[in-house]
Parts: C-alpha cells; structure tokens; sequence
C-alpha cells in the first residue's frame, strides 16, 4: 500500500461495497470453512484472491503526529440504496433495511487504512463449543451461568491492532544493586541473617531489535484483556482485502498511531531496563537513565480476529473473548455466593476441627 498520509473523509455521501453472488446476485460473505467467499442463498463459492506477502511501512515523526477530522459519516447501500451513518469506529455494517452487508471502501475510511488481516480461523460454532467446555470447567460459575445458551450472544468481530517492528541502539547510564544474605552475630552472641544492598554504579551501551510487537487501537476489548488472547499466529497473516470482512464486523482503530507508539516505546523501555538488571545481576534500582535512540521503525496496521460474547447475570454484563485463530478464552464470569458460602463452611468446619485435634492431644 503506497498511502501513507492520513486522509480526512469527506462529509459528501459515500458508497458501500456489497460482495455479490455471480450466479444469483444474493449477497455473499466470508466463509470460514472454506476461506472464500459463499453466497448463502445458493451456496456459490468465489475464491477469494490471497497476498501473504505483507508490507510493513516506514513509521515516521510526521505520520505519528497527523491527526484526522474524526466523524461519522452517510453511506449509501449499494444494494438496495438505503443511507445509513457510520460510525467512525466500523468499517462493516449490516444494512437494517435489505440485510446485506456493506463494507467501507478503504478510499473512503478516515485516518490510516489497514494494511492487513488474520482471516478467522475456528467457526463460530467451534467458538461456541469451546466456551462451553470453558464455563463447565469453572467450579465457582452458577449453574444456571454454566448452561446458558450463548449463540445469539457471540459475533465474530476484527479488531483493529498496530503492529510495530524496530531496531534499537541505546545508551545507559546509572545505580544498581545486589542483595546479599550473610550471617553474624548480635549482642548476645546469637547468629543472626541480616541482608544488604551492594551499590555500583552502571553505563554501557545495549541493542535490542523488535518484531511485530502488537497494541490495540481499538477500545471494545481492554488492554488487559487483550494481552491475554494474545499470541495470534502471524504467520496467517494476509494482504488486506474487504472480502474477508463480508459478513463479519470490524472495528476501525480509535486509538491513533501516536499513542499507540507509546505504549510501544513504554514497553521497549521496560525490556531495556529488565535485559539492563539481568546483564549486571542487579535486582534494585536507585537510579537508572536510558537513552532509547530507534534507529528504524516500521509499524502495520491489522485486523485480527476475535469472537466477542456478552451474558447478563444479575443486572450485571459479563464479557467473554475467543481468539480467532486458536480458540483461546479469556473474560470474568460470576461467582455462585452459594458455592463460595459452602467453601467458606468447610474451611471453618476444617479450622475447628485442627484445633479441637489440637486441643485433644496436647
């Protein structure tokens, strides 16, 4: 992809792209079986034309500090004709009107346009089964959490990600310590341990090269969450292309370069000083200056896949996350007050019983 300055888009009414049947001219959409396209009305397949040859681009001071006009915008059908607005954070909608699924046509997103995408791997009906084997496993879950069905509550959703790629030469300078045990003797001629720290001082030069170092730009899965579905395997990655996301939302990024390359130079900063420590066989830090110089930066913009599922449960929303690729299940589930009524009971009834035990032979 040759763009690499943010575009503004336009407020004039935009067109969708609609992938269509060529033997019926129903819709069509993503596949995961098959990796193609599928019309769901008569079941044609179109080969979906795959480039895993990705790019990843020179990440430069201006592209990291260009903003872009964010807004929602009109896009028409190009089905049935019907106008809808868009937020500034999907990229695909389904038309409430004819049911087709429009995709944003990558000319016509706001900011920086993906570069590529992990197509989904497991179907939604392996995601399901998966999470049902997960919720069964969890003594604490309420029984009734436990057999909910969750079909109409798990979609398929890419998430848009920055990847970051680079090279580092660095400076540092400063204070580390040693802890050390040892033995002595008190007042009383008793042997005691006593520790210390052993200060020197420190400065050198470290150089350490990152790949594919991935951060979030979306905000519908937490960071934290997010770093647990992690790996994805990049090895599937893909050129991008809209027919993938037929059929299946994706999210554009709303966390922009700049603070995402943050978050990256926070990370590398904190390898630094840990790779710093272990080299010197420190384990504190009175003070240590690190001097980060890049001497090249690439980043690439991706959609990676997750099945994302909700379930209420007492007045309260709880969210669930499976990684597209390997079927990794992460999220917070309720907690039966029963269950833990009846643990809390039987480590007290245990408690007594040591110490009455106790009180018996002693």
């Amino acid at each position: 992809m040759n763009t690499t300055n943010e575009e503004i888009l336009s407020e004039k009414e935009s067109a969708t792209i609609i992938n269509k049947c060529s033997a019926c001219g129903a819709s069509a959409d993503y596949d995961i079986e098959s990796g193609n396209l599928k019309c769901g009305h008569c079941g044609t397949i179109k080969e979906i034309e795959q480039d895993d040859k990705v790019a990843r681009r020179q990440l430069t001071d201006s592209i990291i500090k260009e903003r872009t006009n964010w807004q929602s915008s009109v896009f028409r059908c190009d089905s049935c004709g019907a106008k809808e607005v868009l937020d500034k954070k999907d990229i695909t909608s389904m038309c409430p009107f004819c049911g087709s699924s429009n995709i944003v046509d990558t000319k016509e997103l706001a900011g920086i346009r993906p570069d590529s995408v992990i197509p989904f791997q497991i179907t939604k009906e392996n995601a399901i089964d998966r999470f049902k084997k997960w919720i069964k496993s969890r003594f604490l879950a309420p029984r009734i959490f436990k057999q909910s069905d969750i079909r109409e509550r798990i979609n398929a959703v890419y998430t848009s990600t920055w990847s970051f790629t680079a090279e580092t030469q660095n400076s540092y300078s400063g204070t580390l310590g040693k802890t050390v045990t040892y033995t002595t003797r008190n007042s009383q001629g008793q042997t005691v341990t006593r520790t210390k720290i052993n200060w020197f001082r420190v400065n050198g030069q470290i150089r350490e090269n990152y790949i594919d170092y991935l951060v979030q730009s979306g905000d519908r899965i937490s960071p934290a969450m997010f770093s647990k579905l992690k790996p994805f395997d990049l090895k599937l990655i893909k050129v991008y292309r809209q027919e993938y996301l037929s059929g299946i939302a994706a999210e554009h990024y709303s966390r922009n370069l700049e603070t995402c390359f943050n978050d990256f130079s926070n990370f590398v900063r904190a390898d630094l000083r840990r790779k710093i420590m272990r080299r010197h066989n420190a384990d504190q830090v009175q003070k240590l200056d690190i001097k980060i110089n890049y001497t090249d930066r690439k980043f690439n913009y991706m959609l990676l896949p997750v099945y994302v599922a909700n379930y209420a449960y007492n007045k309260k929303t709880y969210n669930f996350y499976v990684n597209g690729v390997n079927g990794v299940i992460v999220g917070k589930y309720p907690k039966s007050k029963l269950k833990l009524a009846l643990i809390g009971l039987g480590i007290g009834i245990l408690v007594v019983g040591v110490a009455v035990v106790y009180y018996l032979i002693s």
